[in-house]
């Protein structure tokens, strides 16, 4: 299994290139756009991270300190705006007063912490495991449920899957982040290009 999730993420590589994610220029705005991207396309969070571009220029202490009203204004773009004001408060409240004091936690506790923070579910923990916190860590996100289903037969919830990838890979938290970019931007493309679900049909 070990071996044809590695061969698999070569495959992947090979034809998609280094993917270098999260697509962001800094620490703010790849948290804003963790929680920003929920419940909608990358399209219309975009929008809403260039308004917050615009007014904050990522400052994680300015965008605190907006009063929800003018933060509701500036993410309407990406939807459900109502909660997504709290929810981005939460995250960038974690990361300025938090950070330090999380990082020392082993990961599956770490884990455990950040799901306690209203608007953290299990896709964004395991994002922000991967992207800001540098864990190993696997998304088993709608694309990777999507071709796992695929290549398995199999239908998985979020945590079957998280936690059998990651029981039977060893990737570095590095390979693991190219690994999620590998599979969301190969699950965008039309079709099966390489055809994967006949090329690597195996059981977790």
């Amino acid at each position: 299994m070990k071996k044809n999730l590695h061969q698999l993420y070569l495959t992947l590589a090979d034809y998609l290139g280094p993917q270098n994610w999260w697509p962001a220029d800094s620490v703010t705005e790849m948290l804003c756009g963790m929680i920003l991207v929920q419940n909608t396309n990358w399209d219309s969070a975009a929008r809403s991270l260039e308004n917050l571009r615009q007014v904050t220029a990522f400052d994680a202490s300015v965008i605190r300190r907006l009063p929800s009203e003018q933060l509701e204004h500036l993410i309407r773009p990406s939807g459900f705006y109502h909660a997504k004001v709290k929810y981005l408060k939460n995250i960038l409240t974690m990361y300025q007063d938090h950070f330090q004091e999380l990082s020392r936690l082993q990961t599956p506790a770490l884990r455990h912490e950040l799901l306690k923070i209203p608007g953290i579910g299990a896709e964004t923990a395991d994002v922000l495991l991967l992207y800001l916190f540098d864990r190993s860590a696997f998304v088993a996100d709608a694309y990777a449920r999507k071709l796992f289903r695929k290549l398995t037969g199999q239908n998985f919830t979020y945590e079957q899957l998280k936690l059998k990838v990651e029981l039977q890979s060893d990737f570095s938290p590095i390979e693991a982040q190219e690994f999620h970019a590998f599979i969301d931007e190969y699950g965008k493309l039309k079709d099966d290009p390489l055809n994967l679900a006949e090329r690597f049909r195996f059981e977790l």
